[in-house]
């Protein structure tokens, strides 16, 4: 069975990104590609949602290893975008990606089920928080950051039910990030 896998960079406050969508609070260096090459290399699908999908796509395409370590797993992995809003993802900008209009809950159970690699959220808090209330999530890492928004838009929104984390690592970086690595306690 797949897992699902949720990547997301955080304020120590608990906000995937700050006032009106800002993400400059956030350091992005190069020892973040190491942590991140162990889930690339064990994944091979994204979820995303509407928004996420629109600023993942106008930066991705294209790219290449040159220009960002991370492009060849973007640009190859299956991309699957979840949207009530969207009509279509078009073909041609970015390879392997499909809209999803069915259930997510079900759909994302669906997935888990198939054969292949796991399955990685970056950002997409929505997506996020519903499929953990529905506790479909099987490992969280968050990269926290070294920055206080205080406000700003919150990684997990409307949980109403616990979900116990059990710690399998953390990595202190030189630029002050820690990355902390879960998974579901059973």
């Amino acid at each position: 069975m797949r897992k699902l896998i949720i990547s997301n960079t955080i304020s120590v406050d608990g906000f995937f990104e700050g006032p009106n969508r800002d993400l400059s609070g956030f350091t992005f260096d190069s020892q973040l590609f190491e942590p991140m090459e162990s889930i690339f290399d064990r994944s091979d699908t994204v979820l995303m949602g509407r928004v996420t999908y629109e600023f993942f796509s106008a930066y991705w395409p294209g790219k290449t290893i040159a220009d960002d370590p991370a492009a060849d797993f973007m640009n190859k992995s299956t991309k699957i975008v979840f949207s009530k809003t969207l009509t279509e993802v078009p073909w041609g900008k970015w390879d392997n990606i499909s809209l999803a209009k069915d259930d997510m809950v079900t759909t994302v159970a669906k997935l888990k089920e198939e054969s292949g690699k796991n399955i990685v959220i970056f950002a997409s808090s929505g997506i996020v928080s519903a499929l953990s209330q529905a506790d479909l999530v099987d490992e969280y890492r968050f990269i926290v950051n070294p920055v206080i928004f205080g406000q700003g838009k919150p990684l997990f929104n409307g949980i109403t039910t616990r979900h116990p984390l059990k710690l399998k690592s953390a990595n202190a970086l030189r630029s002050g990030i820690v990355i902390l690595d879960y998974e579901r306690a059973r």
